[in-house]
């Protein structure tokens, strides 16, 4: 039964903040003790707000209307039922110090199973806390001037509907005015889907869209609200990010996922009504980048954000605008005008100032406040911060107009604000007001205004707290500096997250007077140092928010100008780990221009031994390597990770990681013997750094068994597999299902190389829903996983199902830098059609998968010489000849050129030319080829090839050299049964004719005696085999080789994801 259900609203408070306070302790408890799973530690922040709320307005439920008072009571007993199942997920994740080793792992896998169970509570409550804001009980609030309060009906329970609500800021009880304008946004909804505000910063656009949304959920509780910032382009798509991980969309928190697009197609196909916020949308190179895009920005200038907004045609969806640029309204829009928001009316303006003057309201003169809004221009921002002023430092009204008009604050007056529908002088009020706020503060607490300089140097929205918190500089005054910031509306603490925002203005005029004042450059570089330091180095999937956090502060320092060597060094720092996230997150040009940039810095300042100088060398290196589009780009990127090398730590991470991209960058390269070198380095190098159990040694010790097995040490590559099954269980730093992913691929891979592709599709099975399950369904890992699967069922003769296994992963992978997966589906559709005979649909593949080769690695690597031999062997089974021919010649010089003259491989090109000579009736041709093939079989010789060689000797008439051949085939099976054929039909058949040419020899030369003894020992064979017929005939064929096993292996990948990392 509910514990809610049989007792009144004050008691559901009380026993809701008895069960949260008892839970709250206890995740204190644990956080203290460093002990509480992750997943809680987002809740461990809001519920200790949520009891606060609870507790602050629980004196005023008594005057709560029934409406009213029933919304309240079905928002604690949400909470309450959210909390209790919080509790009892504690219970069962926690690690108890008695637990056995069994336990303690039960206990990690159920909190990994849970995970997005939490996730969902948190959401919950965290939408609990935005329903709390909107029933006004505080007893302050029951005090004040009753003619100051607005009337408001309570809202209805909407927490636990299907509508999501995202609008990071609380709503404004004291919002006065805009009537007008709020019943404008409604009626131009009425006409269509699009609608703007435009008007110049700080005249209250913002507050209008943030009011509409909390009026539209009132209105519409099954709705959704999003809010997204438009004014730069990391922070639009973290605000779509939030959009597809409220949604919970397919993909939504994979880094190689399109988000953009999973949110815009939700926006287009979903049935159900929303509004979409895109605020401050200011920049309007953001929108038409190609034809108003700077040359300085490090965005891809073909990325048009409005290609991404929901459609005009949709007609369950709003979208609703803000931004200063009026052309940027209109176009956006595609109908109708934008609302030009213009300042408060006289009446309003007063409205505003008194409320923002809370008691002290009733001791200024009418008059004089009418004077204060007019000098301010009715500008809402303008007006908030003079009170703000006015009430903090006990002056007059008097007195801060007189300060407001004095002369020597128009030397700060320099910035050119100017807007089409305002004049100069409305602005300039805003700075007035802002530059005494700011003179106060710096009197009164310097601290608070250096901190607020440091802030206009980042990105003015989105300032995290964990950037400054362990600043030397800051630490010490660092609360009371933000609270003094804070106090003047200067800065606001944005609501459910621990961030600070400056309006986009104040940052623009602390900067100007940073200028002025010569400290500008100082603030920038200390902004540098802080960002730079406190960026990881080490980029896994642990590390990607606090990288997505610091994103948008990344993309401005980087444009900034650093004149010491000091910063500099700071920004090559920066870039480069920068670099590194932009390549988890997929965005490879912007890496490559960063680590550029970065190698170009330390080049410049730093000596060739200096680690710093061999990482961005290494990341540089490795990006080349990744986009690499030609062979001189591949060796290029060589030079580049050979230097990283060189220059590095034998023993440190660098080092190691520059050998592993090696290993693969020579294997493409056809250099075994250094990719085997590069690979145990590696390896070496981690088992030195961190023992031979360490996750990454054993991921590493698995890369080097893969290359050794596809390097043709197989039983070495099996050992090193065994090892890592010894020593899984041993490894400390692995999680239970990262110890399983390494067991699972080591047997896998034992089982595949050995040729048992039964109990290899079991296991590739296992891992594609083991880390389906860690990761999700677009990893790398998976797909990976997937591709070995079909290739097992491939083996196993499951064409179909093999078929129907690498479409479907083409169907779904969109990584084209993991461009190895592409091809191995490819590889594995040709080869199935080989097998069914479609000679059509297994060229088109054919073709596909070299032209792939040919863009990556060039048409002389010997990866796309292997795709060119399967295309020829496809003509040939074709019956074109001709086209095979060329392309056989092309892949023997190429092998003459690089393997010894007995390679199976160049013997077998060879006899290849000769057969399509030979069907195109160029027997002499097909005669020379087929005995050049003969010279290059030093020991034993070929019977098939011989065969060959007799067809084009029979088809020239060459009687007595036909004799002597004849002779040698049936002298070889006489004495050695070790030939190419295996099955006795196709031994038999090769002996027939061999007879059958010899005997037609001997009679063409007259040697009538002996073809006729040979005929009667071979009268009895002619009435079961019809291999004679074709001896009769007036032209022979030769006899094609084996197909070649087609190698539809994947290796040397160009973006190759740890599993440590991951």
């Amino acid at each position: 039964m509910d514990p809610l259900a049989a007792i009144g609203l004050a008691s559901a408070i009380i026993t809701f903040i008895e069960l949260g306070s008892r839970v709250a302790k206890r995740l204190e408890e644990l956080s203290e003790a460093g002990d509480v799973p992750k997943v809680f530690a987002e809740i461990r922040n809001r519920l200790p707000v949520i009891l606060r709320i609870v507790e602050r307005t629980r004196d005023g439920t008594q005057d709560l209307s029934d409406d009213a008072e029933a919304s309240f009571e079905a928002i604690i007993r949400s909470c309450y039922e959210q909390v209790d199942q919080l509790q009892d997920l504690l219970q069962r994740v926690t690690v108890d110090k008695h637990d056995s080793k069994w336990k303690k792992g039960l206990k990690a896998a159920v909190s990994l199973v849970e995970e997005r169970r939490v996730q969902r509570i948190a959401t919950s409550l965290k939408d609990n806390v935005q329903l709390l804001t909107f029933i006004n009980v505080s007893p302050a609030e029951n005090e004040k001037h009753q003619i100051l309060r607005r009337g408001s009906v309570a809202p209805p329970p909407y927490a636990s509907t299907t509508g999501t609500f995202i609008v990071p800021f609380i709503r404004d009880e004291r919002f006065v005015g805009r009537r007008e304008e709020l019943k404008a946004i409604e009626a131009s909804f009425e006409l269509q889907r699009r609608v703007a505000i435009a008007g110049i910063g700080g005249v209250g656009k913002s507050q209008i869209a943030i009011e509409y949304c909390y009026r539209y959920k009132l209105e519409n509780p099954n709705a959704h609200v999003f809010w997204v910032y438009g004014g730069n382009i990391s922070r639009f798509d973290q605000g779509y990010k939030r959009i597809a991980q409220a949604l919970e969309l397919p993909f939504w928190d994979d880094p190689e996922a399109l988000v953009r697009e999973l949110v815009f197609n939700w926006f287009n196909e979903s049935q159900a009504s929303f509004l979409l916020v895109v605020d401050n949308a200011d920049d309007i190179s953001h929108w038409w980048p190609e034809k108003y895009s700077s040359a300085s920005r490090l965005d891809d200038p073909s990325d048009n954000l409005a290609n991404f907004l929901p459609g005009v045609e949709n007609v369950r969806g709003r979208l609703l605008i803000t931004t200063r640029d009026g052309r940027v309204a209109s176009r956006l829009m595609k109908q109708g005008k934008p609302i030009s928001l213009r300042t408060m009316s006289h009446e309003d303006a007063k409205s505003l100032f008194l409320h923002k003057a809370e008691d002290e309201a009733a001791c200024y003169d009418d008059k004089k406040i009418e004077k204060l809004v007019h000098e301010l221009d009715y500008l809402p921002l303008a007006i908030s911060q003079a009170a703000a002023f006015i009430e903090e430092n006990g002056i007059s009204i008097s007195n801060y107009l007189e300060a407001l008009q004095g002369d020597d604050v128009e030397e700060f007056l320099q910035e050119n604000l100017h807007d089409s529908r305002r004049d100069e002088q409305s602005v300039n009020s805003v700075f007035r007001t802002w530059k005494l706020s700011f003179d106060q503060i710096e009197k009164q607490k310097p601290k608070a205004a250096e901190l607020l300089s440091l802030f206009a140097t980042l990105d003015w929205q989105s300032i995290p707290r964990f950037l400054i918190k362990n600043s030397a500089e800051f630490k010490s005054e660092l609360t009371t500096s933000l609270g003094a910031l804070q106090s003047f509306n200067l800065i606001t603490l944005r609501a459910g997250k621990d961030t600070f925002q400056l309006h986009r203005l104040v940052q623009r005029f602390v900067q100007m007077s940073s200028k002025v004042s010569g400290t500008l450059d100082h603030w920038q570089g200390t902004a540098l140092s802080l960002v730079s330091t406190i960026y990881p180095t080490e980029i896994g999937v642990n590390e990607w928010d606090i990288c997505d956090t610091l994103a948008p502060h990344v993309h401005i320092l980087l444009n900034y100008g650093y004149p010491d060597q000091a910063a500099q060094l700071h920004l090559a720092h920066l870039l480069c780990w920068a670099a590194d996230f932009d390549i988890e997150r997929g965005m490879y040009l912007q890496a490559l221009s960063r680590s550029k940039r970065s190698l170009e810095i330390f080049r410049n300042l730093v000596p060739e031994g200096d680690e710093r100088r061999a990482a961005a060398t290494w990341l540089y290196g490795r990006l080349r390597y990744y986009e690499a589009k030609s062979v001189e780009d591949m060796k290029y990127a060589a030079q580049l990770l050979e230097e990283a090398l060189r220059t590095s730590k034998s023993v440190g991470m660098i080092y190691a990681e520059t050998a592993f991209e090696l290993a693969h960058l020579y294997y493409d390269q056809g250099d075994e013997e250094v990719c085997l070198r590069m690979g145990k380095a590696s390896f070496e190098c981690w088992k030195a750094m961190e023992g031979p159990s360490s996750k990454r040694s054993l991921d590493n010790r698995h890369d080097y068994a893969l290359e050794l097995a596809m390097c043709g040490h197989v039983d070495e590559a099996i050992a090193n597999w065994n090892e890592i099954l010894s020593l899984c269980p041993q490894s400390q730093d692995a999680s239970e299902n990262t110890r399983k992913v390494f067991e699972f691929r080591s047997l896998a891979s034992i089982a595949e190389f050995q040729g048992d592709a039964a109990i290899a599709d079991i296991l590739y099975q296992k891992l594609i829903k083991l880390c389906t399950a860690i990761y999700n369904d677009q990893h790398i890992h998976v797909f990976d996983y997937r591709l070995s699967h079909a290739e097992t069922v491939l083996r196993q003769g499951r064409l179909e199902e093999a078929m129907q296994l690498s479409q479907e992963i083409l169907a779904s992978y969109q990584n084209k830098s993991e461009w190895q997966i592409r091809a191995g589906c490819l590889q594995i559709l040709a080869e199935c059609h080989r097998l069914q005979r479609n000679s059509a649909r297994e060229e088109t593949n054919r073709l596909e998968c070299l032209e792939l080769h040919q863009k990556i690695l060039g048409r002389a690597h010997h990866a796309s010489i292997d795709v060119l031999e399967d295309l020829a062997c496809c003509y040939m089974s074709s019956g074109t000849y001709g086209r095979a021919e060329p392309l056989w010649n092309e892949i023997i010089s190429w092998r003459k050129s690089r393997l010894n003259n007995s390679h199976i491989s160049t013997v077998r090109a060879i006899e290849c030319a000769g057969i399509c000579a030979s069907n195109r009736g160029l027997d002499i041709n097909a005669e020379e080829l087929f005995r050049d093939a003969l010279l290059r079989q030093a020991d034993t010789k070929d019977p098939r090839l011989l065969g060959n060689l007799c067809a084009a000797l029979w088809n020239q008439q060459e009687w007595q050299t036909l004799e002597t051949s004849s002779r040698e085939i049936l002298d070889l099976y006489a004495t050695d049964s070790n030939h190419t054929f295996s099955d006795q039909e196709s031994e038999a058949s090769l002996r027939t004719t061999a007879h059958w040419h010899l005997i037609t020899a001997l009679e063409a030369q007259g040697k009538m005696a002996e073809a006729l003894a040979l005929r009667a020992s071979e009268l009895e064979l002619e009435a079961t085999d019809n291999a004679n017929d074709d001896i009769k005939s007036s032209r022979q064929r030769c006899r094609e080789p084996a197909v070649r096993s087609s190698e539809v292996r994947r290796f040397g990948r160009m973006i190759h994801p740890r599993t440590w990392s991951s």
